[in-house]
């Protein structure tokens, strides 16, 4: 027996479960529940219990006994009895009061600003009608939580911003410079993932493109080959620099060695060395790094951290570049400074074919055992060492490469 409850927590159950298709279509909204009523042996065997249950049933509040159908049954030792037999509503607004006033009070809030959505990007989106309407309840649903967190203001400035990107696709603008209404500095980064699935459920393609500049992203450059600082390159490359990656190309720089330094610090206090220039890596976008003519041209030593992720790094950089070479990620390091080992939560286990055997063996038992080495705890003075002990080598094989 279902009592008045049970059926209020069902109906929170549904709304949760199908609040897109209720928004898209409020008024299809339905739900239908058996309240699986007693029979006459269950009414003698415990007749309490059963008019409790119909009791209950008559003192629920009135919206749900509105919602309620009593069925006539005619028992042979308790004669005609009137029992709640099934409950059915119809229309999202009513179920979502049925299920409770918090959920009443979501759905208002949900619903009114998913119309106004659907207002205000309707007339400029491509997309069929129905089909928007579709799309932009399922956006709304996926990101729920922060729509209902979201003060008013807020939730008009992200249906205000996703209509003016629409509008100026391609606007090249910095994220802090949409010229909307009180969007301060930090809005649009805090509240983009937001704006950019109602912009993708207006258009046909579903992307989420907001057609700003991509945000600059800064490497620590170092020259560290003297004869290479001296060159004339415009008005002079300092030995330490911060520049955009965008603005690496037009360096005029042509080392014959890059090392790529995951860890900003850690590449500020290399030594000089030939023919050489370091830079700071940026994660798992090392592929755009990598892109830059004079890098690409390069041969490149990776030094990141002993852990999983700079292994994954590394396979990924020997994806886009043809010479990447590893130094200080060998287990004699490791073991040499093991008592600076920190636990870390490690990646997936990926597959990583571009790793020789022995990097694969210690990229497996590092992502097993969550082991992690931060290169700039490596003594400076043996990680200087060793960088300089790789660029000769390479040197080398460039030297007997000619000469056979």
């Amino acid at each position: 027996m279902r009592d008045p409850e049970d059926v209020q927590e069902l109906v929170r159950t549904r709304w949760d479960r199908s609040l897109p298709a209720w928004l898209h279509t409020p008024a299809a909204a339905s739900v239908s529940l058996p309240l699986h009523p007693p029979t006459e042996s269950a009414a003698l065997a415990d007749p309490g219990a059963v008019s409790a249950w119909v009791t209950g049933w008559q003192s629920a509040p009135q919206l749900l006994r509105e919602q309620l159908r009593w069925r006539s049954v005619g028992w042979r030792h308790l004669g005609t009895q009137q029992i709640p037999d099934r409950w059915e509503a119809r229309g999202a607004q009513i179920l979502s009061r049925c299920a409770g006033a918090s959920t009443a009070g979501q759905w208002e809030l949900l619903s009114q600003r998913y119309e106004r959505a659907v207002d205000a990007l309707a007339p400029l989106s491509q997309v069929a009608d129905d089909e928007l309407r579709a799309a932009l309840a399922a956006a709304v649903n996926r990101v729920r939580t922060q729509w209902l967190r979201m003060p008013d203001l807020d939730a008009t400035l992200a249906i205000r911003a996703a209509a003016w990107f629409l509008a100026n696709p391609r606007s090249g603008l910095r994220i802090r410079q949409v010229p909307l209404p009180d969007m301060h500095t930090k809005w649009l980064k805090d509240h983009r993932t937001l704006v950019g699935r109602l912009v993708a459920a207006a258009r046909p393609d579903g992307s989420t493109e907001l057609g700003l500049a991509p945000a600059p992203t800064f490497h620590d450059l170092l020259v560290l080959d003297p004869s290479l600082r001296a060159l004339d390159v415009g008005p002079g490359f300092p030995r330490s620099s911060r520049i955009d990656v965008a603005e690496l190309p037009g360096t005029g720089l042509a080392p014959e060695v890059v090392i790529i330094c995951e860890n900003s610090e850690t590449v500020q206090v290399l030594p000089d060395l030939p023919g050489t220039v370091a830079v700071s890596g940026h994660g798992y976008s090392i592929a755009t790094l990598l892109a830059v003519p004079w890098v690409h041209a390069a041969t490149v030593l990776y030094w990141g951290d002993l852990d999983a992720d700079g292994f994954q790094i590394l396979n990924r950089a020997r994806h886009h570049h043809p010479r990447v070479h590893s130094v200080l990620m060998d287990p004699a390091t490791f073991e040499a400074y093991r008592e600076l080992v920190v636990p870390s939560a490690p990646p997936p286990l990926s597959e990583t074919a571009s790793l020789t055997a022995k990097e694969r063996s210690l990229y497996e038992q590092l992502q097993a055992s969550g082991d992690r080495l931060e290169q700039e705890r490596i003594e400076l003075g043996f990680a200087a060492g060793a960088l300089r002990e790789a660029v000769q080598a390479l040197d080398r094989c460039s030297v007997d490469h000619r000469g056979g």
